[in-house]
């Protein structure tokens, strides 16, 4: 009996009018809410998002030095980060051996201060021997702020293994072995 009623109430087009813009209504505030909700989920995101790409980041790296033929390598500090970093401060444990081998025993650890290290720029500290730090494990501590003199800075520790280093020399031949080269072919050459 009810649904007579309803069919019946259907039945007026004045009734059905209403009643689907009432339903058209309703899904459009649904539709409404759920892109306000996203809209504002993507905005927080934005937000965080550009306050994480605006910071420095400082990484302590030993990387290949490129000046010899033989492993030659560098500590080095580089700001991967996309403002300047304030207040650097790398701490590392045990100190990296002399290249030149001194007869002074080595410091349990080294401690590096900078001013500011610019976005984009790498700075080479000290330069090493792979033979030197192959069995050894250096543990390694970063700090920096993003303002001169800030009281909250980012901490980063992380460890790096000698033996994970590259172990292979550089492969750029140098002038004398352009001129090894040279000899050896000019050997073969028949003479005329």
């Amino acid at each position: 009996m009810w649904i007579e009623s309803v069919v019946a109430w259907f039945a007026n087009s004045e009734n059905a009018l209403a009643f689907s813009q009432l339903a058209a209504a309703a899904v459009t505030a649904i539709a409404t809410i759920a892109l306000w909700r996203v809209t504002r989920v993507l905005a927080v995101e934005t937000k965080t998002l550009a306050a994480m790409t605006s910071q420095p980041f400082v990484v302590g790296t030993i990387e290949n030095a490129g000046v010899s033929a033989h492993t030659v390598l560098n500590f080095v500090l580089r700001n991967s980060g996309n403002a300047t970093a304030f207040d650097v401060r790398a701490k590392i444990t045990p100190a990296i051996p002399n290249v030149a081998g001194s007869s002074e025993p080595e410091p349990i650890e080294e401690i590096y201060e900078l001013t500011l290290l610019p976005p984009g720029q790498a700075l080479p500290l000290k330069g090493v021997v792979l033979q030197a730090i192959y069995d050894k494990k250096f543990e390694i501590t970063i700090s920096w702020s993003r303002r001169p003199g800030e009281k909250t800075e980012t901490v980063m520790k992380y460890f790096i293994n000698g033996k994970d280093l590259p172990n292979e020399d550089w492969n750029i031949k140098g002038l004398h072995n352009i001129a090894e080269e040279l000899e050896k072919m000019r050997k073969l050459l028949p003479k005329q």
